[in-house]
């Protein structure tokens, strides 16, 4: 079952080797199962942990952090928040990632590593993820260490 936040979670997006043996640590450390899994790719979404943890395959590694927001009025607000003390944002709507039909700002922080602030408006997209080094690509693509 897909996770609708009720506040805002962390979102922490790694990359590993052996998503079968990931997934397995991560169903011990949490007790429970992953609330989405599609090919090459396992979210959790941990009751009681304001967390969404995404396992993608590939080299290990921190991929990107996020901070999702529970609608898209909200994400909007903190694109304001952000903005207005001076920061760069990237915003994007509709961008099908992750599994999921987002709306989405992206930054980077002082050393170099990509957050995302978004909103997802449709966990179960029939679109296939939108071109843009999605689902892991955007912190490499946006000079993240």
């Amino acid at each position: 079952m897909s996770v609708v936040p009720t506040s805002p979670r962390i979102h922490v997006s790694l990359r590993t080797r052996d998503l079968s043996a990931s997934r397995a640590f991560y169903e011990r450390l949490f007790g429970e199962d992953p609330d989405k899994v599609r090919d090459g790719y396992v979210r959790f979404a941990p009751h009681g942990v304001p967390i969404l943890l995404a396992l993608m395959e590939g080299d290990p590694g921190v991929d990107h952090f996020g901070v999702r927001m529970p609608d898209t009025d909200q994400a909007r607000a903190a694109w304001d928040r952000i903005s207005d003390d001076g920061a760069e944002l990237s915003p994007s709507e509709g961008v099908v990632c992750c599994h999921a039909t987002k709306d989405e700002a992206w930054l980077t922080d002082p050393d170099g590593r990509a957050w995302e602030v978004y909103a997802v408006t449709d966990e179960r997209p029939t679109a296939a993820p939108t071109d843009r080094g999605c689902c892991g690509g955007m912190g490499s693509a946006r000079g993240a260490a």
